[in-house]
């Protein structure tokens, strides 16, 4: 069989406290708000967390990376979607909670420059997120472990040219 998976278009994390998420994936990753909905079953309206549409997002769709394949090349960006699964329609019912014990995620990687690794792991620290520091030799990686607001574990990963190196 050939591979005609070409990248990871969207990953979507249902969600308690979207706006509380929102401000985290935002302010602390740097994801740029891509766009909006409000979608409750009645129909989609386009929501603006910034602005008084009167409609309060059920979603919200934050750009990880611009890609070069075809849907990168006409407006779709690698996505990461904050669903609240409490009033989003694709969400409504589907949870009996919010668990991430129970949930089958692990945990989302997301890969940063080798040159950025200290200081990403120093800022994280100082914004009281408790980062941990991993080396994955056989991979020639090392990252930085820590949680999101709702306690979804969180991986910054990057080459590690010396391998064997242990985190400090």
């Amino acid at each position: 069989m050939s591979r005609t998976i070409i990248g990871a278009a969207e990953i979507v994390l249902s969600v308690s406290d979207l706006p509380k998420m929102r401000e985290f994936y935002v302010s602390v990753l740097g994801f740029p708000i891509h766009g909006e909905a409000c979608s409750t079953g009645e129909g989609v309206v386009d929501a603006d967390s910034n602005s008084d549409s009167g409609f309060e997002a059920t979603i919200t769709f934050l750009t990880i990376s611009e890609t070069d394949t075809p849907l990168g090349r006409n407006g779709h960006p690698q996505i990461l979607a904050l669903i609240d699964y409490r009033r989003h329609f694709l969400a409504k019912g589907r949870f009996d909670g919010h668990d991430v014990r129970r949930s089958t995620l692990n945990h989302l990687a997301f890969e940063i420059l080798p040159g950025d690794y200290d200081s990403e792991f120093e800022r994280l620290s100082e914004l009281g997120l408790n980062p941990t520091k991993t080396v994955f030799a056989n991979l020639n990686a090392k990252a930085i472990f820590f949680k999101d607001p709702e306690g979804n574990v969180l991986e910054l990963i990057c080459h590690d040219a010396d391998g064997l190196q242990q985190p400090d």
